[in-house]
């Protein structure tokens, strides 16, 4: 605007001018401020809508139906229309879902009617270019045939694509039924909607979705076997679903209330559910360590078996999963005891099988004995036979001779020959006799059956072992003597088992210990005493039986060979090397106890034998042991 000048001498005319002036720039500023006004109404306008239809979109019960109407009608006020409409695609169709200013039968023409995806309708030309289409006179445009323009009788349209992430999920429509080319700010309006119309049906998809899968684990949750509750940061009920209530039997009002765990625990208490009558102190319990995992299984009054654990939930909170485990710990009590019952048969089963391996080999170490020990019985017999006989015919002999007249030399000479001979018939029989004692012990031990099974004296039995080898002893060398210690427990009372056998095993190992004692004699001479100790005791369920000679003892090496089958220590002639193995097979595999040995070379001997009460089953008819 120009200064005002110095009217003060200037012409009527030129004020005349003057003030034409002044009225044509008034004017002017009255309808820039008007336009200003109008772009600011318009805009405040523009604005207030969006802002409207971003509310209804950001609502958690977004009504897309509502919100795509709105969205339409807002689009046709802002954008001077008379028709808008806004498809959906689903698959390879597309549905209207919003319009605004549509007759009836133009819906229905619509929804019969679906268009091509070519050049010759606006929506086929929008799918196929992906891109915003203004036709500013349809009447103009040579590709455009579509029939339904008798019933809208379109004259100027714009279509936009609706986009997610590069693909068509809709087409929005603005239409005037007269020639009216959109303006710039007009199209983009109708774009920025429509990019209001893509996140609208985003979220509405997404929240269908998300309504679908809460659905989906709402139905899982519900049908969990397990119980499950989840407590929030405050310790408040957040979350149950129905096994929970069944599993602790909770009625829906408890729950309805989402009780903190507080009020929750205390409630199980005063029921019994932990089995104590100190409310409080059961409490303080449960409420240590909440943000700690914890496991347990529980016992309730009606006798069901509840596992509890208890997870954390991040940010605050945990989760209790109660598990009724009832069943599966009766079936783990099942199958516990059908385990014991088959170790039980497993061991009775090794058991028969180790009896049945030690009566066939007794039988066969039997039968291999006997057929051997009768095989040289005759034949020795014969040799001590006519060993003896021999002996006398020699001495026949020199009463023969002592008549014939025989030269000095000659005489001594044959004297000589006979007693040599004599001599060594003496030692065929000496030696045919211990032959003799060999074979009769081989037909002792090969010797078939084990005897009556039945309950066993045992202190007696031990006494009627120390006597029988005692005098046995006396009667080979009448010179020996030993000092017998008897250290039985008048509790000890019977044991099942074969009477026969175990006093074998008796006559065994204190015919053993007098060896053992009378050798260390023979070593040390005077002034040693030989001793053998037979104790007995008590064990409740078993019996002990220990040996114990003060002999020469057993090294260490030799000790762990001595259950050996025909390994001995004693020199050529005196033993087999059988009494010790079969003694084993005996109290281990017949009987079913233990056998061992403590020793300490030039010190001692201790055999310790633990005899069950209830002992080997009885033999059947016909079996052999």
């Amino acid at each position: 605007m120009t200064q005002s000048p110095d009217v003060e001498g200037i012409s009527r005319e030129a004020l005349f001018a003057l003030l034409a002036e002044r009225d044509r720039e008034l004017a002017e500023a009255r309808e820039q401020l008007q336009a200003t006004t109008r772009d600011f109404e318009e805009s405040l306008q523009q604005q207030t809508a969006s802002a409207d239809v971003l509310k209804a979109i950001s609502r958690a019960t977004l009504d897309l139906e509502t919100v795509l109407n709105t969205l339409a009608e807002t689009v046709m006020h802002l954008c001077r229309a008379d028709h808008v409409y806004m498809f959906r695609r689903r698959g390879d169709k597309n549905h209207l879902v919003a319009s605004h200013g549509l007759s009836q039968e133009a819906k229905e023409f619509v929804h019969t009617h679906p268009f091509a995806a070519d050049r010759s309708t606006l929506s086929g030309r929008v799918s196929l270019e992906r891109r915003v289409v203004h036709i500013p006179d349809v009447s103009q445009d040579l590709e455009y045939s579509y029939e339904g323009l008798k019933i809208f009788d379109y004259r100027t349209m714009l279509g936009v694509p609706l986009l997610r992430e590069e693909a068509l999920i809709g087409i929005f429509v603005v239409a005037r039924t007269r020639v009216q080319p959109f303006t710039d700010k007009e199209i983009e309006i109708a774009t920025r909607f429509a990019d209001q119309a893509v996140i609208a049906i985003e979220n509405a998809r997404l929240i269908e979705q998300l309504r679908d899968r809460q659905a989906e684990l709402r139905v899982t949750f519900d049908n969990m076997g397990d119980g499950v509750a989840m407590f929030g940061a405050d310790t408040r009920l957040v979350a149950w679903n129905r096994n929970f209530q069944t599993i602790l039997d909770l009625a829906d009002e408890v729950v309805a209330q989402r009780p903190t765990y507080v009020d929750f625990v205390r409630l199980l208490a005063k029921r019994g559910e932990f089995g104590t009558d100190d409310i409080e102190g059961e409490l303080s319990r449960r409420l240590q360590d909440t943000d700690r995992e914890l496991r347990l299984e529980r016992s309730r009054p009606d006798g069901q078996v509840i596992e509890v654990r208890r997870n954390t939930v991040p940010g605050g909170g945990f989760v209790l999963i109660y598990a009724d485990v009832t069943e599966r710990k009766h079936a783990e009590q099942a199958i516990r005891t059908a385990h014991d019952a088959a170790q039980v048969a497993l061991r009775d089963l090794r058991i028969a099988q180790d009896r049945l391996v030690q009566t066939e080999k007794l039988a066969s170490l039997g039968q291999l004995t006997a057929g051997i020990a009768h095989e040289i019985k005759n034949p020795l017999n014969f040799v001590n036979n006519f060993s003896a006989l021999s002996a006398e015919l020699v001495g026949e002999l020199k009463d023969a001779l002592a008549d014939v007249s025989l030269e000095k030399n000659k005489w001594e000479e044959l004297n000589e020959i006979a007693q040599m001979l004599k001599s060594n018939l003496d030692k065929v029989v000496q030696h045919g006799s211990r032959a003799d004692s060999i074979v009769k012990n081989m037909l002792l031990h090969s010797r078939q059956g084990s005897g009556e099974h039945r309950p066993v004296d045992i202190n007696a039995i031990v006494d009627e072992a120390l006597n029988l080898a005692y005098h046995g002893a006396r009667a080979e060398k009448t010179d020996f003597n030993i000092t017998l210690h008897r250290n039985f427990d008048s509790a000890v009372g019977v044991a099942d088992g074969y009477p026969q056998e175990i006093t074998r095993v008796l006559l065994n190992l204190i015919s053993n210990g007098i060896y053992a004692t009378t050798k260390r004699k023979t070593e040390v001479g005077d002034g040693f005493e030989p001793a053998l100790t037979a104790t007995t005791r008590n064990l409740g369920d078993k019996v002990e039986i220990r040996i114990r000679d003060n002999g020469t003892g057993i090294p260490a090496e030799v000790k762990e060979k001595i259950f050996n089958p025909f390994f001995t220590t004693k020199p050529a002639g005196e033993g087999t090397g059988l009494g010790l193995s079969i003694s084993h097979d005996i109290i281990v595999k017949q009987h079913g106890g233990t056998i061992e040995v403590d020793s300490a070379p030039g010190t001692f001997t201790e055999f310790r034998i633990v005899l069950p009460r209830a002992g080997a089953s009885p033999i059947k008819s016909g079996e052999q042991r």
